[in-house]
């Protein structure tokens, strides 16, 4: 019989709150942890595409993208949360409690 092997649900917080999906990975969740990681990276890529230039923000100029930029930026907020959550849910499952 295999045993399995207790996870700590700090450190599956911690490390989803570094970057989402790698708590899914100390889970040993590997396919959410690369949906998550996906999502996660595609999201920061598409914002920081978005993001104007500092001479522009400070000018006070309204960026031409501002709503999608915005709509980008709420669900790489809402990624990153979902990963902490789930995170911590499967390191508790794996601890049994």
């Amino acid at each position: 019989m295999r045993m399995r092997r207790a996870t700590n649900r700090g450190v599956a917080v911690i490390l989803s709150a570094i970057l989402p999906g790698l708590g899914q990975f100390y889970n040993r969740e590997f396919w959410k942890g690369a949906v998550f990681l996906v999502a996660g990276l595609a999201l920061g890529w598409a914002s920081a595409a978005l993001v104007p230039p500092l001479n522009e923000i400070l000018a006070g100029k309204p960026p031409p993208g501002l709503g999608r930029l915005m709509i980008i930026l709420v669900l790489l907020l809402v990624c990153y949360g979902w990963s902490i959550v789930d995170a911590y849910r499967g390191a508790a499952r794996r601890a049994g409690e």
